[in-house]
């Protein structure tokens, strides 16, 4: 499948993908707030999975043709249809509403490219009736987020104000490069703090771990200039990043430094991995994704 020409600046056309459930207004409510921000078209996108209509009763006798409801699906788009424009108000009125039948992710995916959208917006997955926390990726989301080469923003958060405190994470890998290079193009004004972070390797070996720990973060500064110096990265943009280098597990830094900070977005890279090499995602990003307190912008490395 070939890659959407993704626009070069801020979004233009945004899909929202809502499983109606409570937890999903909020990705509602980031979602109208971008296309107003950045004057982008929206697309709301609801997928049911196929209904049996043999399954469908309407009381314990036969009922008269003319009494029953004409078409299951086509109410229940009806009832989604209303339910959307009451959630809106005015926002509907710039609003795509498409109600469709069949496997989500693959819906999605369709949509998606065939729209040429360049960003998707969804919430978190359902909460488990006895789950102690939310499962932050469901299936559907896990499978866009390995196929589908559109930036997602997964929304944890109550959409307040535009995101101001934004964390761009990095590996110096390839990927990591990509993300940066988006979060500039999607924030053009807001800092970025680029944080790179991995754990110091025999740590427990030496006598001074202290000096060990700043020798290690020196040797990955290097990296770091070395991995901007390779980007193409305009000069404005360069201007707005805030380096830090932190030793520790990256799952743990990360969300260690938004608690902290505050901060509400976190710009994550990754690249579609084969079924060989790992399940779903790689662990790292799995890590980060479940365990971060705010919003979380996804963004997958260009096919070769």
């Amino acid at each position: 499948m070939d890659e959407p020409a993704h626009h070069t600046g801020t979004p233009r056309k945004i899909l929202l993908a809502t499983d109606l459930s409570a937890r999903g207004d909020r990705a509602l409510e980031r979602a109208v707030d971008i296309a107003q921000r950045h004057d982008a078209r929206l697309t709301i996108l609801h997928v049911f999975e196929e209904l049996d209509e043999s399954t469908q009763t309407y009381g314990t006798r036969a009922v008269p043709s003319w009494h029953r409801p004409p078409n299951a699906a086509t109410m229940m788009k009806h009832r989604i249809r209303q339910g959307l424009r009451s959630d809106l108000g005015d926002a509907v009125e710039n609003a795509i509403i498409l109600i469709e039948e069949g496997n989500p992710a693959e819906v999605i995916q369709r949509v998606a490219v065939s729209e040429q959208i360049d960003l998707v917006i969804t919430g978190i997955a359902r909460e488990g009736l006895f789950a102690s926390r939310p499962v932050v990726l469901g299936k559907t989301v896990e499978h866009l987020l390995r196929q589908l080469p559109v930036p997602i923003l997964i929304v944890r958060n109550r959409a307040r104000d535009a995101y101001q405190h934004i964390v761009v994470t990095t590996d110096f890998s390839e990927p990591s490069a990509y993300a940066l290079q988006m979060a500039a193009r999607f924030f053009p004004t807001q800092p970025l703090h680029l944080l790179h972070a991995s754990e110091v390797p025999y740590s427990t070996l030496v006598d001074d771990s202290s000096r060990h720990a700043e020798r290690y973060r020196e040797v990955r500064a290097g990296e770091l200039k070395e991995f901007l110096a390779s980007i193409f990265l305009p000069e404005n943009d360069r201007r707005r990043l805030i380096p830090m280098i932190e030793p520790g597990p990256p799952a743990q830094v990360i969300r260690d430094y938004v608690q902290t900070h505050a901060g509400d977005l976190v710009v994550l890279g990754t690249q579609g991995r084969r079924a060989i090499m790992e399940a779903f995602l790689g662990s790292t990003t799995k890590s980060i994704l479940s365990t971060l307190p705010c919003d979380a912008l996804v963004v997958r490395g260009p096919r070769r």
